[in-house]
């Protein structure tokens, strides 16, 4: 077993020269819902934003851009490693006998909100990659919503270890026994955020086509990502919507 952790992309965004100049010169679409447009933030995410302060850090608006740049730089740069990993992997023959797993602890608000790294609820924070290849790995895409606690028995099971005695009491189910069954879209998510620029328990709730965050002492969220996947509408106050906020809130 080897646990390789690539930092990229990730604070100080700082890219290697060759990479940054891939994307030298893109002209970077305005990052959805600004404040400078007129958007008011959820007074969690404000909270936040306050602790955070990074958009107000920038120098000016060319650093800003030039952010942009330099963390698809680093995307670049991650996937040049990756590269190397599984050159190395086949060089040593092992290719064909080896599960590879890519999988992020979060994503990056990238300047979505006028907010950047990662501690809030939204998709472009707590959505991942998860590609799993190699043995006992079936080609396509799995439509079963998942998450990383999904990993531990993943690892067992490709270890050749029995989950079963290991994982009483504890939620995740390998991916891939998940990745063979029929999709169930029903599946519960769920995350959650207490750290730095938190200044109250946030849970975050997936199922089917709804999306729920839950503040403690402040209202919640509610996206039907299906229709809005941008997370641009909050349901939570649309009277048509009350059953489904109660039944997840429940």
């Amino acid at each position: 077993m080897l646990y390789v952790g690539l930092v990229a992309p990730h604070f100080p965004l700082l890219a290697p020269a060759a990479f940054y100049d891939l994307y030298e010169g893109v002209d970077w679409p305005a990052a959805k819902l600004h404040p400078s447009t007129g958007y008011r933030r959820h007074p969690w995410v404000e909270a936040y934003a306050a602790f955070e302060r990074n958009e107000e850090n920038f120098r000016d608006a060319a650093e800003r851009r030039a952010a942009f740049t330099a963390y698809f730089g680093l995307v670049s740069w991650l996937d040049h490693n990756v590269g190397r990993i599984l050159g190395a992997l086949a060089d040593a023959g092992l290719a064909e006998e080896t599960l590879v797993v890519y999988t992020s602890d979060h994503g990056d608000n990238l300047g979505a909100r006028g907010l950047w790294g990662k501690s809030t609820l939204y998709q472009e924070s707590v959505q991942v990659p998860m590609i799993l290849a190699g043995p006992g790995a079936p080609r396509g895409v799995c439509e079963t919503p998942v998450d990383l606690l999904d990993l531990y028995p993943t690892l067992l099971q490709a270890a050749g270890v029995p989950p079963a005695p290991h994982m009483h009491g504890r939620p995740g189910r390998s991916l891939l026994e998940l990745a063979r069954e029929p999709a169930a879209a029903e599946r519960p998510i769920l995350s959650e955020y207490h750290a730095a620029g938190s200044n109250r328990a946030g849970f975050m709730l997936r199922q089917g086509r709804w999306k729920l965050h839950y503040y403690v002492g402040h209202p919640p969220e509610l996206f039907g990502l299906q229709a809005d996947p941008q997370e641009l509408q909050d349901r939570a106050t649309d009277p048509a919507c009350a059953p489904t906020l109660r039944e997840l809130e429940a």
